[in-house]
């Protein structure tokens, strides 16, 4: 008896036709997506056909990106309320400061002890990008190139795993915030810092290096909370 070839009967997930991405993928940047531009705001109410419709996409592939989304976070679901978008308040801030602190440490050490020259010239790249770019308050453009720089000393450490929660983390805070919160007063410090990290990085200077860094982080982490707390005085009074 000849046999015959075995077929393939599994189903393909169902892609987004514009851009070939599995449609659950793209459902969920775009909600996530959303959320960062504040199109979608705390606490606000996700409902299914709402955003079925504003998708253009059936309710299987939202109901799974906001799965995904609850599980990192960004979402809530409760009974009789669905989901809805988190709001952050300054304990978690506080919390993943401390979770950023941490691992950003480490990518400085780490980084120093691989960095390769074309990583260093990447880098003295990113940090000058983010200081040209000085807007009157916080913005998204600044945002990304502040985040672009802590990405790249990440990356230098070639730990893949590390590159992903700092970029995690990175998102976790600034994603679910308005950014015109931060107020721009802290814009000229950071640059000077990244100035000098980047020296003491081409100084392999492990050890200041490592106390610059935790004192950027939490500098950045106590203008932030100020500066929410000055937003949620002058919304009280």
């Amino acid at each position: 008896m000849s046999s015959q070839p075995v077929r393939n009967t599994a189903k393909k997930a169902p892609v987004h036709e514009a851009t070939n991405m599995p449609l659950i993928e793209w459902a969920y940047r775009r909600i996530k997506e959303m959320i960062f531009q504040r199109k979608l705001v705390p606490g606000q109410r996700l409902i299914y056909k709402d955003l079925c419709q504003l998708l253009n996409i059936s309710r299987t592939p939202v109901i799974n990106a906001l799965t995904r989304l609850e599980q990192e976070g960004y979402v809530k679901s409760e009974s009789f309320r669905g989901f809805y978008v988190k709001p952050i308040d300054i304990e978690e801030i506080s919390d993943h400061f401390g979770i950023r602190e941490a691992l950003e440490v480490y990518a400085i050490e780490q980084a120093i002890k691989r960095a390769r020259p074309r990583d260093i010239a990447d880098l003295e790249k990113k940090i000058q990008e983010h200081k040209s770019y000085m807007p009157p308050v916080y913005d998204k453009t600044k945002f990304f190139l502040d985040a672009a720089v802590h990405i790249k000393i990440a990356e230098m450490t070639q730990n893949r795993g590390l590159v992903q929660l700092i970029t995690q983390n990175l998102e976790h805070v600034y994603l679910r915030l308005a950014l015109n919160t931060s107020y721009p007063e802290r814009m000229k410090p950071a640059v000077s810092e990244h100035q000098e990290l980047l020296k003491l990085i081409k100084e392999a200077d492990v050890r200041r290096s490592i106390d610059l860094m935790r004192q950027h982080v939490q500098k950045a982490r106590d203008h932030l909370i100020a500066s929410l707390s000055r937003e949620e005085t002058y919304r009280s009074l």
